[in-house]
């Protein structure tokens, strides 16, 4: 099982030998311990470091910040805060604060990688097909399209304002809407 989970973690391996993590963020793939073991920890840091120096706008820069929740005792839990807003926590047994820790970054680096992928950017041909689906899942014709004052007008008018931007940052943003 170990051996499984490490050759997912390698580039190419489980993405029908495209090498999708290598293709994504040259560099990222650079940090492995021991036996082609990808150091999570590192690589998620040199990941937004990468983000930020290719332009990226990240307000408190590209630290990544991580907690424990305190505990004595096994499990212990990492929560891991990236630059643009998101958290993940560790999501296995962990019997050490070092695994809680490179289990959280495991989770986080996924994601990071996976929503830089250019079909999770938000695109005028995304925002027509999800509009036109939310009109026919609610019977609704054109003009509410348009009109921002509708549910589905908002629901344009939301896409449209963060077109260019990863699906993860538009669900940041619009989770972080009713505390603004």
């Amino acid at each position: 099982m170990e051996t499984m989970r490490a050759q997912r973690l390698q580039p190419g391996v489980g993405t029908g030998g495209r090498g999708t993590l290598r293709a994504l963020r040259p560099g990222v793939t650079g940090h492995t311990q021991g036996y082609g073991r990808v150091n999570v920890v590192e690589a998620l840091q040199e990941f937004w470091q990468m983000k930020q120096s290719r332009g990226a706008d990240l307000k408190n820069g590209a630290l990544v910040v991580y907690e424990m929740v305190p505990s004595n005792s096994p499990p212990y839990v990492c929560y891991v805060t990236l630059p643009g807003g998101s958290c993940f926590g560790s999501f296995q047994f962990c019997p050490t604060k070092a695994e809680a820790r490179r289990s959280a970054a495991k989770i986080a680096l996924m994601n990071s990688v996976f929503n830089e992928h250019p079909s999770r950017r938000i695109t005028d041909e995304f925002i027509e097909k999800s509009v036109s689906e939310a009109l026919a899942s609610f019977n609704g014709n054109r003009e509410e399209a348009d009109n921002p004052n509708t549910g589905i007008g908002a629901f344009r008018f939301m896409l449209e304002s963060n077109k260019g931007k990863s699906m993860l940052e538009f669900q940041v943003r619009f989770r972080l809407l009713p505390w603004l």
